[in-house]
């Protein structure tokens, strides 16, 4: 049997496709491996095997080095259940001693994903700093909702204050895209070139 589609489904079926296969990437130019833990809704740290950082077993999300020239990518999918998931990125040390960054974000069902940068407790529990402080990261929404709204670029400049990430929690730097936004790329110690580069830039693993 066939089907007959107006163009307005065709559209919304197009914009449903797009949402469920859209991820977080993050994308490793350092020239050392990256270490990720996720958090939701408060729980526990924990890396792909869902065991709590701390516990027996625990190992956290892991990008190799890249080269400079090229760089390693991973996948992260969005957690949908309405709370707030925290992603903490530290590089060189498994054990998170050199600090972290963090990516946080809501994914609100029916109205839209809330995310930021975050330096806060970067150093330790109420200590403000980055391990990418020295390093170019540049995060860019992607698809439909790029450039609508807050929905756009962050760049933080290697070796200056990310006026554009959380220094302090009365700081109102959360952004907004839509839900049909497409892939999310966060990149690492990203090359001066391609980090002051207005287009977008092809990446290779």
């Amino acid at each position: 049997m066939y089907r007959m589609y107006t163009t307005t489904s065709v559209l919304t079926l197009a914009a449903l496709a797009s949402t469920a296969t859209a991820s977080l990437k993050i994308n490793n130019w350092c020239s050392e491996t990256v270490y990720i833990y996720q958090s939701n809704n408060g729980l526990c740290d924990s890396g792909p095997n869902a065991i709590c950082s701390g516990s027996p077993g625990a190992a956290p999300y892991v990008i190799p080095a890249g080269s400079g020239q090229s760089s390693s990518v991973i996948d992260l999918g969005w957690i949908k259940n309405g709370h707030g998931t925290a992603v903490k990125m530290s590089k060189g040390d498994a054990s998170f001693r050199s600090g972290i960054l963090q990516y946080e974000y809501t994914w609100a069902p029916g109205d839209g994903l809330y995310w930021d940068l975050s330096d806060l407790d970067g150093s330790g529990p109420g200590l403000v700093g980055t391990p990418f402080a020295h390093d170019n990261v540049k995060i860019g929404p992607t698809g439909a909702g790029e450039g609508q709204g807050t929905c756009v670029k962050i760049r933080c400049a290697a070796g200056q204050l990310c006026r554009n990430a959380y220094q302090t929690p009365d700081d109102s730097d959360t952004r907004w895209c839509p839900l049909d936004t497409g892939d999310m790329w966060i990149d690492l110690c990203q090359p001066t070139p391609a980090f002051n580069n207005k287009r977008e830039v092809k990446f290779s693993a």
